[in-house]
């Protein structure tokens, strides 16, 4: 049962035929009987609307609330928003964001850097009941229960039930079923020995590792009933992108080289998440980032002023495209633009490119779904002469229903006033973003039971399955001799691995030389970027080679254990590819992984799991060849150490 103060009505159908009434979840609105069947009376005017009937076809219930909606309230369906810092002890909805009590706790707010526009930040009520907003990302919290996430949940659909036509919240998430890294600004790192509160996965790139359409539906499921329980309604994601150049430091976010793999396991992906059709199960997919983020210029971060230019020298336009018509088969209710500035077909970033959503996306491909903006603040590539009043009327004018990133529509309600934009206009893409939250039945009840969060969000059973898929990602590279899976009773020295996770496979040694084998775990070589304005501080990016990378020390640290004459392990996280030919003589056995546990990793290496997991991409011999491909063309490198699909077995 929901939690007390949610009216709830399950009503049995006695007469054959007769409409099934569906649950309903209200705090703020009234009930309303019509013959025996019941209603929520949203906008409090004591009679049914036709968009409060739920026996109504959607179409006429949008048609309805769209004929009741002021421009200020159908501007706010045109805002994306991002809310962070306002969860208090439990979940309660805070109206003031609580003093900061780290990087994880719930009042984080990222520091303000170089050459980012700052944004204001209204409390809830005021982005709800003032502005209008309904949809609204929230950022994962790896110390927040899922009780808690619930909760807070409820709270703001309460806020909004609340208001003037009762028009609930669609809740959006970016990917949280990864293992947080060190290093990374979201997620926020789980305290130390905290148990998930969520089920673990590998990264999306560990899935096209993995190769099995059947893995992806199986996270998806569980997924998706996780994010429900939450109360969340819309993932960004998935990425439909090819990693074709090897330098892109966003490689981990998407399945991989192969256009074919990568459009079986989107397809795939989006099924499982929006089910056959959206209802009050499904989790709306917006895939991303249309037509394809891959083949970014050097591989430089286009987030960032220096990488803003997408290339294709290789003339590969259209084979970007392949995972994205996948998601269309797939009835992707979401599609999200790129941001960089696609050479050769407009002078402006994706987001602002009449070109890219209206002609190619709206017109030739024939996607009436929602079009999310990426958060083009401060990625105003081509437009930077522009307002930023200019630059939303350029994104409205090219197809885009909602403003990523921004809290405010008084912009595109100033456009409205001045008649730079018609009303009809809005009417557009409030259609568009109106139609899938009535499909998802968050009209009749956006509420969810933070009692049975606890149950289901992390569950064994959950959590059982994400550790399986992430030990059927692992790649082995190399197993000199049969080195590998090392059996047990072994003495071994580890770096960079959990102890207390070490403890359990085998006996600790004092240092290398006393050990039966050694193991280290490295990150893949990065350089970051020094020069220019950057919104993505710290972004992985340049050289696939140790030698000369930010983190060159682990080369060093490789050297000196494979000196001590013992079997040498190496396990590398392969975020992008790396060049492996600095050291891979040395190493009895190589690894690659895409984040899992370090659980996950022993298991493969000590044999409680076979390797089984594939190459997702091409591993350059050097970085000359990296140099000489050309970004928008898959398997282009000379003379390859590994080639895409490699990847040796054992038995468990």
């Amino acid at each position: 049962m929901l939690r007390q103060g949610v009216a709830v009505v399950v009503l049995a159908a006695v007469m054959a035929g007769a409409p099934r009434q569906p649950q309903l979840g209200a705090r703020k609105a009234p009930l309303l009987k019509v013959n025996g069947l019941s209603f929520k009376d949203l906008n409090r005017n004591g009679k049914l609307d036709r968009y409060e009937d739920w026996r109504l076809p959607v179409e006429q219930r949008v048609e309805d609330l769209i004929g009741q909606m002021t421009v200020e309230e159908k501007a706010g369906l045109m805002i994306h928003s991002s809310l962070m810092g306002f969860t208090g002890p439990g979940g309660v909805v805070l109206d003031a964001p609580p003093p900061p009590r780290g990087g994880a706790a719930a009042g984080f707010v990222p520091p303000r850097r170089e050459g980012v526009i700052p944004l204001d930040r209204p409390n809830p009520t005021e982005l709800i009941l003032k502005r209008n907003v309904r949809w609204i990302l929230l950022r994962p919290n790896p110390a927040e229960p899922p009780e808690a996430s619930a909760t807070f949940a409820n709270g703001l659909q309460e806020i909004a039930e609340g208001s003037r036509l009762g028009i609930p919240l669609a809740l959006s998430s970016d990917p949280r079923h990864a293992p947080s890294r060190r290093g990374a600004p979201f997620p926020a790192a789980a305290p130390a020995g905290a148990a998930p509160n969520i089920s673990q996965w590998p990264e999306q790139i560990g899935f096209a590792a993995a190769g099995d359409p059947a893995l992806v539906r199986e996270f998806g499921r569980i997924a998706a009933r996780e994010l429900r329980a939450l109360g969340i309604h819309v993932t960004l994601s998935p990425m439909a992108d090819l990693a074709t150049e090897p330098r892109w430091n966003r490689i981990a976010g998407t399945f991989g080289e192969d256009a074919k793999l990568s459009a079986a396991l989107v397809k795939a992906y989006v099924e499982t998440f929006q089910g056959p059709r959206l209802g009050p199960e499904s989790v709306l997919c917006v895939t991303k980032h249309f037509p394809g983020d891959g083949p970014v210029k050097e591989g430089l971060d286009p987030h960032n002023d220096y990488g803003r230019w997408q290339v294709y020298p290789g003339n590969n336009f259209d084979h970007h495209l392949i995972p994205f018509r996948a998601a269309f088969d797939a009835k992707t209710g979401g599609i999200m633009p790129g941001y960089a500035i696609p050479v050769g077909y407009d002078t402006v970033g994706m987001g602002f490119s009449k070109v890219i959503v209206g002609d190619l996306l709206r017109k030739k491909l024939a996607f009436n779904g929602v079009v999310i903006s990426d958060w083009l603040r401060n990625m105003p590539w081509g437009v930077e002469d522009l307002s930023e009043k200019q630059r939303q009327q350029r994104m409205v004018e090219a197809g885009v229903d909602q403003i990523g990133g921004d809290n405010d529509p008084k912009f595109i309600i100033e456009l409205v006033r001045d008649g730079a934009v018609a009303e009809s206009r809005l009417d557009e893409s409030a259609r568009r973003v109106l139609k899938p939250m009535f499909e998802m039945g968050l009209f009749e009840n956006p509420y969810v039971d933070p009692e049975a969060s606890k149950k289901i969000v992390a569950s064994k059973a959950f959590l059982d399955a994400g550790a399986a898929a992430q030990r059927r990602s692992v790649v082995l590279l190399k197993n000199a001799d049969g080195l590998l899976p090392l059996g047990a009773g072994k003495k071994i020295y580890v770096e960079n691995i959990a102890a207390e996770v070490a403890a359990r496979y085998g006996t600790a040694a004092g240092d290398a030389g006393q050990a039966d084998a050694v193991i280290i775990a490295v990150d893949a070589p990065f350089e970051v970027h020094k020069g220019g304005a950057s919104f993505f501080r710290g972004a992985h990016e340049g050289s696939l080679a140790y030698t000369g990378a930010e983190n060159a020390g682990e080369l060093e640290k490789i050297r000196r254990l494979a000196a001590s004459g013992k079997p040498l392990i190496v396990a590398m996280y392969m975020d992008r590819p790396a060049v492996l030919s600095e050291f891979i003589g040395q190493a009895g056995a190589v690894l690659a992984h895409f984040n899992v546990s370090d659980a996950a990793l022993l298991d493969v290496i000590f044999g409680r799991a076979p390797a089984v997991g594939k190459l997702p991409f091409d591993l350059p011999r050097d970085m000359e060849s990296v140099r000489k491909q050309k970004e928008d063309v898959p398997h282009d490198l000379e003379n390859p150490l590994f080639r895409t699909g490699f990847g040796l077995t054992t038995k468990k």
